[in-house]
């Protein structure tokens, strides 16, 4: 079974994968047990009539770059924000990040609410402004949310810790023992007594007029120092699983997907409803791609179908029923557990649909878009090979389990059990993947491979070799550099 075989070989949080991936949370186990339940997988797969076929797929995803792509990450943060409190209490938050629709505006005004416990319609976020906002890196590698609210929260403590010694002056309470809550700061053995929150802030002000922070991120060092090591280096990792249903029609190869259930682990979803927006939208864009998204060149190298008429992008009547399933793994490393959204949950459907044409009519389609015309050719080849004379004579797949499903169910379940130990312990160190490739899992690698070293960071006589991974730690451009780098 494929998701069994899927469940026996997940990686537990806090891991380090053979290529220097941190693995900081991993929500791929829930993610798959859901959405085996929510499409009753056990009773299908396999098991439905021919032209009728279900399929899964999975992905994971980067939370940002993890190198910078414009400087050096020594010497400069991958976000910064500015908050700015003035007298009647509205707070200001200047970002240079870019809201393109993906919502990040919105959250990064959820997390300053959320640290100085105000409405969210006390907080005003201004971007775009180059005049005024910090430099940011761009929208780009599902980065924004997870690096500037990471930002944006720390700006928004340097603010708390102003009003909360504000309160500490005025009541003889150390901060410690005062609480922020709805617009009051206040005793926590006692909540009558406090002060309100433009109290506290018109203290604060007294000397210095409006409060002012900044706050910024930085990923922590990672990688290794072999050749590509810095390519999908990122602080923290979405994973995703969606179960697709189809219908093919065996005699003109026509594929329809009926339904999706599509798991996403994005830690925490700070915005649920925006967060199943990105699913169903990812949902859309990736039945495009593995459907009917196709460019045609001509012989002289021009694009045929340069027009949405002949270029097919699917209508809302082509969108199958979508459930949208969030799964929260909580992430050390994101902004109150959060990862990113955006790109990862477009990744899934493609291998899940083509799974599921397969488990229909037992053809491997390999050449995408799967359009009618190709899936047609598909099956001619089998009934070909086969020596089968019509399609409704096609033996759809059907699975038969031997010893070594069992032996799966019983490493998924002995894994289940380990991640849930391993996520709760205070011991993150690095877990050594390399059972596949005959290392022992408890050694470091370092230990059993001559010449292995572990690192962070590359040495200097690393660096001066040009085919290492480690001069991208530079960032300096090729036509910057001198003669002699």
């Amino acid at each position: 079974d494929p998701i069994d075989l899927r469940l026996a070989n997940l990686l537990p949080p806090h891991s380090r994968t053979i290529s220097g991936f941190r693995i900081t949370s991993n929500g791929m186990r829930e993610a798959l047990e859901r959405v085996r339940e929510g499409s009753s997988w056990n009773s299908k797969f396999r098991q439905l009539p021919l032209g009728k076929g279900i399929g899964i797929g999975c992905g994971f995803f980067i939370s940002g770059s993890g190198l910078p792509i414009h400087w050096d990450p020594k010497n400069f943060p991958h976000a910064t924000v500015h908050i700015q409190v003035d007298m009647d209490g509205g707070v200001t938050v200047h970002t240079g990040a870019a809201d393109i629709g993906q919502g990040s505006t919105t959250a990064v005004a959820q997390v300053v609410a959320e640290v100085l416990a105000l409405p969210i319609e006390m907080i005003h976020v201004r971007s775009h402004e180059s005049d005024t906002s910090p430099v940011d890196l761009g929208s780009y590698s599902s980065r924004v949310t997870f690096m500037n609210a990471n930002a944006a929260i720390r700006a928004a403590i340097g603010i708390r810790d102003q009003l909360l010694k504000a309160a500490w002056e005025m009541l003889g309470y150390h901060p410690n023992v005062l609480v922020l809550n709805d617009r009051r700061i206040y005793y926590k053995h006692d909540p009558a007594i406090g002060v309100s929150y433009l109290q506290a802030l018109h203290k604060a002000q007294a000397d210095t007029g409006a409060l002012i922070a900044r706050g910024a991120y930085r990923s922590p060092p990672m990688g290794g120092v072999h050749k590509g090591a810095a390519a999908g280096l990122a602080p923290a990792y979405s994973f995703s699983a969606y179960v697709a249903e189809v219908d093919v029609d065996i005699e003109t190869g026509l594929v329809s997907c009926t339904n999706v259930w599509a798991a996403h682990d994005c830690g925490k979803a700070l915005n649920p409803l925006a967060v199943k927006g990105q699913i169903i939208g990812s949902c859309h864009m990736g039945l495009g791609q593995v459907l009917t998204e196709k460019m045609v060149y001509g012989r002289t190298g021009h694009l045929q179908n340069a027009n949405l008429l002949d270029y097919k992008i699917p209508s809302v009547h082509e969108m199958p029923h979508v459930e949208a399933i969030i799964v929260e793994s909580s992430d050390p490393e994101g902004p109150f557990g959060a990862k990113e959204a955006g790109e990862g949950p477009l990744l899934p459907i493609l291998p899940a649909v083509v799974n599921a044409v397969y488990d229909a009519i037992g053809v491997r389609m390999r050449d995408l878009p799967l359009t009618p015309d190709v899936v047609y050719s598909g099956i001619q080849k089998h009934l070909k090979k086969n020596g089968v004379k019509e399609p409704e004579d096609i033996e759809p797949p059907r699975l038969s389990h031997g010893p070594l499903q069992e032996v799966l169910v019983a490493r998924g379940d002995e894994h289940r059990e380990r991640d849930r130990l391993r996520q709760r312990s205070e011991d993150t160190s690095a877990y050594v993947n390399g059972v596949l490739f005959g290392f022992d899992p408890d050694r470091p690698l370092s230990e059993q491979v001559e010449g292995w070293r572990e690192a962070d960071e590359p040495l200097p006589e690393q660096l001066a070799e040009l085919g290492f991974a480690g001069r991208a730690w530079l960032k300096k451009e090729q036509r910057h550099m001198e003669d002699d780098a």
